[in-house]
């Protein structure tokens, strides 16, 4: 591992030594190109700083408003519920009063065969 931090560090600074030696610029040229470099990347990464703090937002709001739905959803869910459970009860009742009757007239009929 030494030895390759090592290896990188020396291609580093001879390259940068090569680029600096062979460049077809001056030095003031050179400054004034890592000059607008890194500006342009600077406004480039506040850009991008910018919309991930947008977008941070925005998922803020979208939870937000999912809850709120959520919540209204869940509650007129439940609402439609109990008055279908209203409604159903009647019917229900008479149901299982038709079920019992059925199941008399079965017994009956069973006992009036076996007897």
């Amino acid at each position: 591992m030494k030895h390759f931090l090592l290896g990188s560090l020396s291609g580093l600074v001879a390259g940068g030594i090569y680029g600096l030696i062979k460049t077809p610029r001056s030095g003031k040229e050179n400054q004034q190109a890592l000059k607008n470099y890194v500006d342009e990347t600077s406004d480039h990464l506040q850009d991008v700083s910018d919309k991930v703090n947008d977008l941070k937002s925005s998922i803020n709001q979208l939870t937000t408003e999912i809850s709120f739905v959520q919540n209204d959803f869940m509650d007129e869910m439940q609402l439609i519920a109990k008055e279908f459970q209203h409604e159903a009860e009647p019917r229900l009742r008479r149901i299982q009063e038709k079920s019992e009757k059925i199941q008399t007239v079965v017994e009956d009929t069973a006992s009036n065969i076996n007897a």
